[in-house]
């Protein structure tokens, strides 16, 4: 019998948060092994050996290690989901525009938010420059183009694995820079805090993710 899997996060990560939603929708075993990469716990030698990269999230299962948030995902709906509601097997066009959203989401939105983080967090800027919050109102109005027809990021018809990855990029994000002009998107919003998981996968570290970003900047700005 195998080992129960290994994830190693830190709630503040939003490609963290998502897995964490995802291993709560399917009711799966995993132990979790916290990374306190605000203490730089990511560069230790013992860390380093498991992901040369130093990142996180990272997933160990037996002798498979697994470091980007999107293919843990999908590795854990393949092995251990009851059900391929998140990814469907039978449906390529589904799979297909689901796998869109997930590269928009790993090329598009979660650089442009780790910028920001990045510039306020590490390089002390006082406030998020303009060019910075207009990237983000770009990615915010492609998504509610997306939910212009669809109630869903990918489907109509249900929540799949392209809502969860995004949702956890959202929901910090979103409290830092407006989305009052956007209303499929708030509504979205509104659907996906209703999941009985949002609390616990979700808020609580887009709140510590949030309230880190927003400590860093009024310090900046009595640093200067």
């Amino acid at each position: 019998m195998s080992k129960v899997p290994t994830f190693y996060y830190h709630p503040l990560s939003p490609p963290v948060r998502a897995v964490l939603m995802t291993i709560k929708e399917l009711n799966i075993d995993i132990k979790l092994h916290e990374i306190d990469f605000l203490k730089s716990e990511q560069t230790s030698e013992a860390f380093t050996k498991i992901n040369p990269v130093q990142t996180i999230p990272v997933l160990v299962d037996d002798d498979l290690i697994i470091c980007d948030s999107h293919a843990i995902c999908l590795y854990l709906i393949e092995k251990f989901g009851k059900n391929d509601k998140l990814y469907p097997k039978d449906n390529l066009f589904l799979r297909t525009v689901i796998n869109d959203r997930l590269f928009f989401d790993a090329s598009f939105l979660f650089p442009r938010g780790c910028n920001i983080y990045m510039l306020i967090v590490n390089d002390g800027c006082a406030v998020i420059p303009e060019e910075n919050i207009e990237q983000m109102h770009r990615g915010y109005r492609i998504v509610e183009n997306y939910l212009l027809n669809s109630k869903w990021i990918a489907s109509n018809d249900q929540m799949t694995l392209a809502d969860i990855a995004i949702f956890a990029w959202m929901e910090c994000y979103t409290q830092l820079i407006t989305i009052e002009v956007y209303p499929q998107l708030t509504a979205w919003l509104n659907e996906m805090r209703k999941l009985p998981y949002y609390e616990e996968a979700n808020k609580k570290g887009a709140e510590f993710q949030f309230n880190c970003i927003k400590s860093a900047l009024e310090k900046n700005k009595h640093t200067q």
